[in-house]
């Protein structure tokens, strides 16, 4: 038995040795220089990440493909709407604290400073989060109208909203503190409740098929992968200690995070309640189904590399030596990027089924846009990075590119329906990439 250990542990060092020798091929290639010691240790975590990611993603595509097929595109819809208002209604309750407790607990290693980071920033979002829970309720039928949905439907994204908040509040804990094997497992264990859930509703519970299946599903696999964050790791961390000198700095960075959440909020949520109200309820099913063919195919190694890229390059002091990496790193993007979710786009509408017409052009606008949003996001991370100043700086190209958005959406999804929304994020892209990077030469 011993030795059975043994060999196993070998093998297991041999595949990981010859997936990273690979990768440092890669890297040599694409960069012309040696791995550093960080960018080896970045890549270990992203190993860690990317296989409980793939895992989850597997559980979550299957969710997506077969929730699509099996409710057809109006329920669809409505759960995509569902998602869409609990994004928006998300934005009063977070405000950015996520990401400035990631970026501070992230830099240090030290207990007691993250404890009292992680303390502050979840009385923060507790105060924030009651505080809008209460205007959501009183405001409820006109914001029901803002979102066109039904009270039902909007209710129920006000429940995933708040239950989404804490799963990223978790979440987030476990990433600044370079948490990656667990935060892996994780991931599976929400994409696998995802999928057992959903078909206990189709088979069991809901079998009229309604968006019901998929919308509860959801919320059951955020709640239960955030409450074994919270019992598991978060417990000695929770001294429910304010930090008042620490509450200040949460607050400033997290004002400008803040301004940067709003473009990623806007370019696929906003586009869901246009198309409600200039086309169908059913069009915003098979919008859902694009973005989740393109984007979601894509946002599969985006995920991955911005779980560990953004704790790495908060440490790192010079940032133009990033930016150089970004710059190397685009035509590959292109030239591959856009042929390669072109292909995979196809066959995931297919599986979709015949609900849902496949337009080659639409296809092509959606991938482009995909590989848009991994550029822009590169630039945005490492602009975030380097704190407020950062953040400054990077909120110029996130309102440029949100006022881009919203206005060529409003312009041109009533006159060419999904290639209008598709387009819209192409330029708004487009804007904030250029923006960006004419900026980057004042973060040193």
């Amino acid at each position: 038995m011993h030795d059975q250990n043994n060999n196993s542990r070998k093998n297991n060092m041999d595949l990981k040795s010859f997936v990273l020798n690979i990768m440092n091929s890669i890297y040599v290639r694409v960069f012309r220089e040696e791995m550093t010691a960080d960018i080896k240790t970045f890549l270990k975590n992203f190993l860690y990440i990317g296989v409980g990611m793939a895992l989850s993603t597997i559980f979550s595509t299957i969710f997506s493909i077969f929730g699509g097929r099996i409710l057809g595109p109006e329920e669809y819809g409505k759960f995509a709407l569902i998602q869409s208002a609990a994004t928006f209604l998300c934005i009063p309750m977070l405000l950015g604290f996520n990401n400035a407790m990631l970026k501070y607990v992230s830099e240090k290693p030290d207990a007691e400073r993250q404890s009292n980071i992680i303390c502050t920033t979840n009385i923060l979002v507790l105060f924030f989060t009651t505080f809008s829970i209460a205007v959501f309720i009183i405001l409820g039928a006109k914001l029901s109208n803002l979102f066109h949905i039904s009270q039902n439907l909007y209710l129920l994204s006000v429940v995933t909203a708040l239950i989404y908040v804490f799963y990223v509040i978790t979440t987030s804990v476990l990433r600044g503190l370079d948490k990656n094997r667990e935060l892996a497992v994780f991931q599976v264990i929400y994409g696998f409740v995802l999928l057992l859930f959903f078909f206990l509703f189709i088979f069991i519970f809901d079998k009229s098929k309604s968006f019901i299946a998929m919308a509860y599903p959801m919320l059951f696999a955020y709640g239960i992968s955030a409450v074994l964050i919270m019992i598991f790791y978060m417990r000695k961390y929770m001294k429910w200690k304010f930090d008042y000198h620490w509450a200040k700095i949460l607050i400033s960075y997290a004002f400008f995070a803040l301004i940067g959440v709003l473009p990623l909020v806007t370019y696929i949520n906003l586009a869901r309640i246009l198309i409600s109200k200039y086309m169908t309820v059913g069009d915003v099913g098979i919008y859902s189904a694009y973005y989740a063919a393109s984007f979601g195919v894509i946002s599969f190694f985006w995920g991955i590399f911005t779980i560990v890229y953004f704790p790495t390059i908060s440490k790192y002091k010079e940032k133009w030596v990033i930016f150089g990496r970004i710059n190397k790193l685009i035509p590959y993007l292109f030239g591959l990027g856009i042929p390669g979710i072109y292909i995979l786009e196809y066959l995931v509408l297919k599986t979709y089924g015949n609900q849902y017409p496949i337009n080659l052009v639409t296809m092509l606008l959606f991938s482009i846009s995909s590989v848009l949003m991994v550029c822009y996001g590169l630039f945005d991370l490492t602009f975030a990075s380097e704190g407020i100043k950062g953040m400054k700086l990077d909120n110029i190209g996130n309102i440029s590119t949100a006022i881009t958005n919203v206005g060529l959406s409003i312009y041109l999804i009533p006159r060419l329906g999904l290639n209008g929304a598709a387009i819209a994020l192409i330029m708004s892209f487009l804007v904030g990439i250029c923006c960006l990077y004419i900026l980057r030469r004042r973060i040193p």
